[in-house]
């Protein structure tokens, strides 16, 4: 049986901190930071998903309507994580931002404090351009693992 695969988004983890959980997610040619919550075996609401491969969906969704102030009623869902639902892309500075979900960042910085991903909104405008250039994806979740010679 042949199986269509979809184009892939990367997210490489490369900080895991009692601040959040921190990397980079690449779709196509854009590229931005991501902030989760840190890990806490994958209790919903409180963790950030276990590493691997899962399909991401648009749907109609409350919090990025409400993360976005209107600008946006639709956006992303990871989908098929075991034991999670409702996890979705949405804007957000810090861990503090999240229930679970994961939110982009055009770069890094302090907010209130805490580390934190920066100019959000942006970010988050930018990801759903470069998302809605196709209707399915798949989300590759990994830690970055440093080469040595």
């Amino acid at each position: 049986m042949n199986q269509v695969s979809r184009p892939i988004a990367e997210l490489v983890r490369w900080a895991y901190t009692p601040h959040g959980t921190f990397g980079t997610l690449t779709v196509g040619s854009y590229s931005c930071y991501i902030v989760e919550r840190p890990w806490a075996a994958n209790k919903p609401r409180e963790s950030c998903i276990p590493e691997g491969v899962y399909p991401l969906r648009m749907r109609e969704s409350p919090v990025v309507q409400r993360t976005t102030q209107g600008r946006f009623r639709q956006g992303w869902e990871v989908c098929d994580v075991p034991n999670r639902t409702f996890i979705m892309l949405h804007p957000g500075n810090t861990m503090d931002d999240l229930s679970g979900c994961l939110a982009p960042g055009k770069d890094l910085g302090l907010v209130k404090g805490k580390w934190a991903v920066t100019s959000s909104q942006v970010a988050f405008a930018e990801l759903m351009a470069e998302l809605d250039k196709q209707n399915d994806w798949d989300l590759h979740i990994y830690q970055m693992r440093a080469d040595y010679p």
